[in-house]
């Protein structure tokens, strides 16, 4: 029995002692993880918290219930110019006369927003919710929790300042061309980027021959003299001068055809047909694809053996004849206009002299220079008889810059057709031409990629000599 007693002492014993090294390693492991968040409390020398030192302008709107298209205005922060602005102007005449709502959401760290308004030359703590004159920019300036840390934004309001309608003209160039002349013709010749306009003028001296100018279409005001071989001297119907595929063209009144590939050396073209006039090329875009894509081509009028007839030339330089020539069909002194509509390549040409010198006031067109179909109205004239019109696509619309007339008299109006030709109606008040401008026919015409309508030369009456000059316009909404 003491051997048992001896034991139960020994136990009790052991199981004290385990239990008191058991409360210790407790209270040791909460003193630790006391220390550890002490420690994190009061923060060490290599653990340091910086505060944010962000004091932006993160969004941005206005909003008035008189001007309810305000709020649709998309604004842009330059966090690195500081400017606030809308890229898309707001229409024009829209007026900003009265306070509006100005919403903003500025970084949590921004402490005070100070407020200059240039209209009314206030200066004021901003309280995010006072309304604002944006009739002129806004300055925001807002400050850091620290007081010295800021950053200031200029805010304002873009209203179109110009008639978007309305189309401004005014001289590009002039003196291009050396000494006096008395025919010229403008062509665009190239590809996409690497156009370039080709000015051909014939001096009033026309035993001198022809000159060339050239100038690359980006550019237009400095020009480069180039040398002109194989034309016959006095012989050539300027007018008429085109481009087709890689080559230029030209046709003499006495219908020889001559052809260059680089616009400056000239050679006869041999086995063409006698042709009374070159009418312009039906040029098909790259995109018309498909087993029946529509060919291109270069559409004249042929004598044959004293007939007229239609005809074209292809790309090989084969020529096919078409239908006779129909009456009142212009021959000179005509405006043309190659033009795609309804997935097909057309050429339009309007007004001129037909085979007996009578003035017209028609247009017609082509799809394939071989048949040609009048489009306008007998009974009802479009616009009056004229010569030397120019003739070009712009905003959706035909326009025609109109010639000179019976009386040898020549106009500044301006026709356009809304339907490929067919109607013409002349145009209103904030399309037209300028009061500085000078009225005349026989001009070459262009449109850029950037919107401007470019009009080269042109004579007054025709007897004249060509001004030398080139005039350029816009209408403005075509810019924004």
């Amino acid at each position: 029995m003491r051997y048992k007693a001896k034991n139960v002492s020994t136990f009790v014993a052991l199981y004290a002692t385990n239990l008191f090294l058991m409360k210790n390693r407790i209270v040791l492991f909460i003193t630790g993880c006391c220390a550890l968040l002490l420690s994190s409390c009061l923060g060490s020398d290599d653990m340091q918290y910086e505060p944010s030192r962000d004091c932006q302008i993160l969004s941005f709107s206005l909003s008035n219930d008189s001007i309810p298209e305000l709020k649709n205005v998309v604004f842009t922060i330059d966090q690195v110019t500081g400017k606030i602005f809308n890229i898309d102007s707001m229409p024009y005449g829209t007026k900003l006369d009265e306070k509006v709502i100005c919403t903003v959401k500025l970084a949590s760290t921004v402490y005070t927003c100070q407020v200059m308004q240039e209209a009314t030359g206030d200066t004021i703590y901003w309280n995010l919710e006072d309304s604002l004159d944006f009739s002129k920019p806004v300055k925001f300036v807002n400050t850091l929790w620290d007081g010295e840390t800021t950053k200031a934004y200029l805010a304002q309001v873009n209203i179109h300042q110009v008639v978007p309608d309305s189309m401004v003209w005014g001289i590009y160039k002039e003196g291009i061309a050396d000494g006096a002349v008395k025919e010229e013709k403008v062509v665009v010749f190239g590809e996409d980027n690497d156009e370039s306009y080709y000015m051909y003028t014939q001096p009033v001296n026309a035993s001198e021959g022809y000159r060339l100018y050239r100038s690359a279409v980006a550019d237009g005001k400095n020009w480069t003299k180039l040398t002109v071989a194989g034309l016959p001297a006095g012989e050539v119907r300027l007018s008429q001068l085109t481009a087709y595929e890689d080559a230029f063209y030209a046709v003499t009144t006495k219908g020889a055809l001559y052809r260059s590939a680089d616009g400056q050396d000239w050679a006869l073209v041999e086995n063409a047909p006698v042709i009374k006039a070159l009418l312009g090329t039906i040029d098909v875009k790259d995109d018309f694809t498909g087993a029946g894509k529509q060919p291109s081509a270069l559409s004249a009028v042929l004598d044959k053996n004293g007939t007229l007839v239609y005809g074209c030339m292809n790309s090989t330089m084969e020529w096919s004849e078409g239908s006779l020539l129909n009456e009142g069909f212009p021959l000179t002194g005509f405006g043309s206009l190659s033009y795609n509509s309804m997935f097909r390549a057309r050429l339009l040409v309007v007004a001129g002299r037909d085979k007996d010198n009578k003035l017209t006031n028609t247009a017609w067109s082509t799809e394939d220079g071989r048949i040609w179909a009048k489009l306008t109205d007998d009974e009802v004239a479009p616009f009056d008889k004229q010569e030397g019109v120019a003739v070009v696509e712009y905003d959706d619309k035909m326009f025609m810059l109109s010639g000179i007339n019976e009386a040898g008299k020549a106009s500044s109006a301006i026709y356009l057709s809304r339907d490929g030709g067919v109607n013409w109606s002349i145009s209103d008040t904030l399309v037209v031409m300028p009061q500085g401008f000078k009225p005349r026919g026989f001009s070459s015409i262009h449109v850029d990629k950037n919107n401007y309508m470019y009009l080269f030369g042109g004579k007054e009456t025709n007897r004249s000599n060509v001004l030398n000059q080139i005039w350029r316009g816009r209408i403005n909404r075509l810019g924004f």
